[in-house]
């Protein structure tokens, strides 16, 4: 699916392409490195940006993604990446996080 540095790449490339409005990438599992694009969300100004992850995730990988989330609730960045995955609605941060991502 990604190799380790697929988003790196794309996290250069994208700022770059002037339409580009939305980005959206879906059916995503573990195979996909969130913790390498973590900069580039928190940076990111003007794409909206959705992950959606179609697989139930274990344990820690959902821990890295929700300490995402906390910080993003601590300090929203201008664009507030969509997050979702299978159980997300039962975390601590999902109201939270929801109430952010709905002021876009």
């Amino acid at each position: 699916m990604f190799k380790t540095d697929t988003f790196k790449k794309l996290a250069n490339i994208l700022p770059c392409i002037n339409k580009l409005y939305r980005f959206i990438l879906c059916d995503l599992t573990e195979a996909f490195d969130f913790a390498s694009m973590t900069d580039f969300l928190v940076k990111n100004e003007n794409i909206l940006i959705s992950l959606n992850y179609g697989v139930l995730l274990s344990d820690a990988y959902k821990e890295i993604i929700e300490k995402f989330i906390a910080k993003i609730i601590e300090t929203p960045p201008k664009r507030i990446p969509y997050i979702d995955f299978p159980g997300f609605e039962n975390s601590f941060f999902y109201d939270d996080y929801r109430k952010l991502y709905e002021k876009i």
